[in-house]
């Protein structure tokens, strides 16, 4: 009876998953099914990456190279390299050896052209496509026999000669089918001539049947395309993916007319590959790359699905410490391997396949101290630099993932901006292509503001207590791999049974990224430098801030304005009906979800009487800093932190009313149950036990001495009284 509730459980919880076969174009497809008594598969064909490898120039005997694109046919991997001279670099990916190279001279024969570059190329059947950006054309060659003999060229080798049906201009990406040729060029376009044109050679310059929009893609765009059945995809190097109807493509007569897209999707392909597997592989803008089904791509309103196969993002070469992938230039697949060309170096990913099962059998718990911790720092302690303190590469903290965890296939990477020491920490992970969590290991305690590093061996027959059942989860196929792959898991994170501060960093939704900005009093008397110490209390503040904003308490209050305090939420137009005024339902919906992902915060010390905030900025002044946990509250950090929506005519940031009103009602409601924020202690940081040399003002016995929790009773603490939330 155990065994099928298991079951029913798994099924529950999983999701499609899959792979890409070889050159045989299979796919492996999700399966569920037992396997021995008290056995599930999860999971199958899932496929990670192992130890990846490169090619850089010393591969092929250079002292240095500028690869521009690369392009796959049969075992032969073509490398467009502009220096030290223009050339085809070939490398055979089937015996890992150099071939002989594919140099102007070799391709042109004795006709006097060369290449000034080379900006992409293309190979399908006999005909490899060469575009050139300096030579303002594409040429194209017959590849059948033992040598490349050049066959014709498309544009007039200048920005000259008839620009809108002959002439290109910075011709930056190339591909051909059966029936068109396409190039685009620096002129936010897409050049189209037919083959049967190219075949018949019917003049010096070959006058283009048609144009396609390749919008914000002009001077400096690089931009890739592919062709996948009947629809054309053209990325661009910020993201942007436009899909066209190849066979709506229709004779340009004028000038003017350009074709527009069919399908554009913002931010999600630098590059999109067809492989000969099924799957359409897309680099995104962060590196990752993923992969898609080809099925039923014409039937999606965005230009690629919003369910991946397979996704790779971290890569580790042998031996050494993960990697995240660098924006793709351009990837091809071969079999198993991807191929993407980055940072003037191609980087080969092999992925193995990965079998996940469940048994309703639990095994040992492996167990990590901090104190055999392999490397450890602390973070904004007092002398840290300033430089330091406000460099946002070193000092960025997610205030979503106060407490964060990372595999790396050997250890655990440990991260804490609690103030407060954490203690029976479990860190999980979740398994790839699944809901289900398991516990990859036990921690002891983690040191406030710090990060650790510990080792973890896995072994290749690894299994993982499952969180919130009964059972275990064993990751079957880690023996094929060199090494254990760093993206065995989807995500990993810390969590704790019984380590209530740890439960409640764990509600927080906000997305925010934390940084301390290099605000001074030189530049700005308004302003003093932040010390540690203050960056400290910023983090307390904020995370309580971005506490309240979590709890059910505030979603109910925002959803709820008018019956709670008194008036519907107002934007900058003030206290009317019609745009900016009053809010609407679809207005509350719209910023409660922005209110999560604003994004950057950068935080500061003022010295004005109150506080600054607008755009990234919040700043408030010193007496908030130890206030905060008495009867000053969260008036200002809401009024300040609601100048990024708002100015004083809204309900964001006018005294009194909407926000700053809301949030300091709601801090103090929760202020009269101890416990309830994350943090309630003053000691904790101990600000108000400096000294005045050390502040940016002084401690005031006023301020000092008020009790929060003794505050008048509010609006918050009526509403809920006749409106409890259930428990």
């Amino acid at each position: 009876m155990k065994l099928r509730a298991l079951a029913v459980v798994v099924a529950l919880v999983m999701t499609g998953c899959g792979g890409g076969g070889g050159e045989s174009g299979q796919s492996a497809n999700p399966a569920e099914s037992t396997q021995n008594e008290g056995q599930i598969t999860l999971a199958t064909g899932i496929r990670l990456a192992d130890v990846a490898s490169e090619l850089n120039a010393a591969a092929f005997s250079l002292e240095s190279w500028n690869p521009t694109a690369i392009q796959r046919s049969g075992d032969i991997l073509y490398i467009a390299n502009n220096q030290p001279t223009v050339e085809i670099l070939r490398y055979d990916l089937k015996n890992k050896k150099v071939l002989s190279s594919i140099s102007a001279a070799s391709a042109f024969g004795n006709t006097g052209k060369t290449w000034t570059d080379i900006s992409d190329l293309y190979i399908a059947g006999n005909r490899l496509y060469v575009s050139s950006s300096g030579s303002h054309r594409a040429d194209i060659f017959d590849i059948s026999g033992t040598a490349p003999v050049y066959f014709w060229s498309v544009g007039t080798g200048s920005t000259g000669g008839g620009q809108p049906f002959f002439a290109m201009t910075n011709p930056s990406a190339i591909i051909a089918n059966d029936q068109y040729v396409f190039v685009a060029d620096n002129l936010n376009r897409i050049n189209v001539w037919t083959q049967e044109t190219v075949n018949g050679k019917a003049s010096a310059s070959l006058r283009k049947f048609s144009r396609l929009a390749l919008p914000s893609c002009g001077a400096g765009c690089v931009p890739r395309l592919e062709i996948i059945g009947d629809q054309l995809y053209a990325s661009t190097a910020n993201g942007h993916t436009h899909v066209y109807n190849i066979k709506a493509i229709t004779e340009a007569l004028n000038e003017s007319t350009l074709i527009q897209p069919d399908k554009t999707q913002n931010s999600v392909s630098t590059v999109v590959h067809s492989a000969t597997d099924n799957l359409l592989y897309a680099a995104q803008p962060n590196g990752k790359i993923l992969s898609y089904s080809k099925n039923n791509l014409t039937n999606f309103t965005t230009a690629l699905p919003s369910s991946a196969i397979d996704t790779v993002q971290q890569y580790r070469l042998a031996g050494q410490n993960a990697q995240t992938l660098p924006k793709s230039l351009d990837l091809t697949v071969y079999g198993d391997v991807i191929y993407t060309l980055s940072n003037q170096k191609i980087i080969a990913l092999p992925l193995r396949k990965i079998k996940q099962v469940i048994s309703d059998t639990p095994v040992a718990s492996t167990g990590l101290l901090e104190s055999k911790a392999t490397e450890q720092t602390r973070m904004l302690q007092d002398g840290e630099s300033w430089a330091t303190l406000t460099n946002t590469t070193l000092r960025n903290i997610p205030v979503n993932k106060i407490l964060s965890a990372s595999f790396t296939g050997n250890g655990i990477s440990l991260q804490s901006y609690s103030a407060a020491e954490v203690n029976n920490l479990k860190i999980v992970g979740k398994l790839r292509q699944s809901d289900q969590w398991v516990e990859i290991a036990t921690l002891d305690r983690l040191t406030p503001f710090s990060t650790s590093k510990l080792n973890l061996t896995i072994d290749k027959n690894a299994g993982f207590n499952l969180i919130n059942k009964i059972g275990s989860a064993r990751i079957e196929g880690l023996s094929n791999f060199s090494e254990v792959p760093v993206e065995l898991f989807e995500e990993v994170k810390i969590t704790s049974d019984s380590d209530t501060h740890v439960q409640k960093l764990n509600t927080i939704k906000a997305k925010w990224k934390l940084t301390f900005g290099t605000y001074n009093p030189e530049s700005d008397s308004k302003w003093c430098r932040i010390t540690p110490l203050y960056a400290r209390e910023w983090v307390i503040m904020m995370t309580n801030f971005a506490y309240l904003l979590s709890t059910p308490e505030f979603e109910t209050l925002w959803f709820n304005h008018k019956a709670a305090m008194g008036h519907d939420f107002f934007g900058n137009a003030g206290k009317v009906e019609g745009t900016n005024g009053f809010f609407k339902a679809a207005d509350y919906t719209r910023v409660y979800n922005e209110i999560f992902n604003r994004g950057q915060i950068s935080l500061g010390v003022t010295n004005m009487g109150g506080g600054l905030g607008g755009g990234q900025v919040l700043g408030v002044d010193g007496w908030i800093y130890y206030g905060h946990y008495r009867q000053s509250g969260y008036r200002i950090v809401a009024h300040e932190f609601g100048h990024h929506w708002g100015n004083h005519s809204s309900a964001w940031a006018m005294e009194g009313w909407g926000f700053e009103a809301m949030m300091d009602n709601l801090n103090f409601y929760f202020q009269r149950q101890p416990g309830s924020l994350p943090y309630m202690d003053p000691n904790l940081n101990s600000f108000h036990t400096r000294s005045n040399d050390e502040l940016c003002g002084d401690i005031r016995d006023n301020i000092l001495n008020g009790v929060a929790s003794k505050t008048p009773w509010n609006k918050v603490d009526e509403y809920f009284k006749n409106n409890p939330l259930p428990k």
